[in-house]
């Protein structure tokens, strides 16, 4: 656990507690698919960067539209890569032109990272609170998935059993967000971390799709780079590709179209490499904080 408050004591060297940062959405000189974002680091009534223990909480205000959604993402502690979060679509904000209001607990899960091999909870010498230093442990298959889904013999909490997510609505689209640690309550009592988030419009959404078959697109040219020497370009025009092959590589075109992605992660995929990996591993948010842009001289 001393290597937790380290890490929160670092955080606190470069900010206040509750960190957030905002973005016009017609500015897309940071292209980035969010409206605000930022970590909340201080438990309520704390005096610092720190853990949120059982009985603790952490809140932070954001502000809505209709049809914006909030993703957000804390590491359990006594985990090896475990987090929590809604999935990757996030919790819609608004319902019937109202703000939401109240327990959203439902809506937040439990998931696995798959970047290591799990050991049960609050035992494992490869977890945060015992590990000699972070990746240290095996690896997993690297996929994200809910942890209900795992089949590893071990067993898992819901969200429920470790936080309570409420939102009340303020003024001027307003919402506070109380993240609160009852774990005190479950089979798993644990610490969890500072909490990442985000606030999406669909637009905004419609943008990460975007980015993300892009990137998906640059990937599948970089590994396709010896295919096209100057010997293949008369092999691709040639009369003898069928109709057939066509057919295939418009299915796949359309799968791309289809493809759907969230946020932080994507169910069934592997992570994007954009830093969740050390918040599900370590605890700590400051590789998602740089990688999507997040002022940290704003917080």
């Amino acid at each position: 656990m001393r290597r937790l408050i380290f890490l929160f004591a670092l955080l606190l060297m470069v900010s206040g507690g509750v960190f957030a940062d905002s973005h016009d959405g017609d500015d897309m000189s940071m292209a980035m698919p969010y409206s605000e974002g930022g970590v909340a680091a201080v438990p309520v009534g704390g005096d610092g960067p720190a853990p949120a223990h059982p009985g603790g909480a952490y809140e932070f205000v954001i502000h809505a539209h209709e049809g914006d959604t909030l993703t957000f993402a804390t590491m359990l502690a006594q985990s090896n890569d475990g987090f929590l979060a809604p999935n990757e679509y996030g919790i819609a904000l608004y319902d019937m032109g109202e703000p939401v209001s109240g327990d959203v607990t439902d809506q937040v899960y439990y998931w696995d990272l798959g970047s290591e091999r799990n050991e049960p909870i609050g035992e494992g010498m490869y977890q945060a609170p015992r590990q000699a230093a972070p990746n240290s442990g095996p690896a997993g298959d690297g996929i994200v998935r809910l942890a209900s889904d795992l089949d590893d013999n071990y067993s898992y909490p819901t969200a429920a059993d470790i936080v309570a997510v409420t939102l009340t609505p303020g003024d001027m689209g307003d919402i506070t967000v109380r993240i609160e640690n009852v774990s005190d309550m479950s089979m798993y009592p644990s610490p969890i971390t500072p909490v990442f988030w985000v606030v999406q419009s669909s637009d905004d959404m419609m943008m990460m799709d975007d980015m993300m078959m892009h990137d998906d697109m640059m990937m599948d040219d970089m590994g396709d780079d010896d295919m096209m020497d100057d010997d293949m370009d008369d092999d691709m025009m040639d009369d003898d590709m069928d109709d057939d092959d066509m057919m295939g590589d418009d299915d796949m075109g359309d799968d791309m179209m289809m493809m759907k992605h969230g946020f932080l992660f994507t169910t069934g995929a592997p992570d994007y490499g954009h830093g969740l990996e050390s918040l599900a591993e370590d605890g700590d948010p400051s590789a998602l904080v740089a990688h999507h842009g997040i002022d940290m001289d704003d917080m």
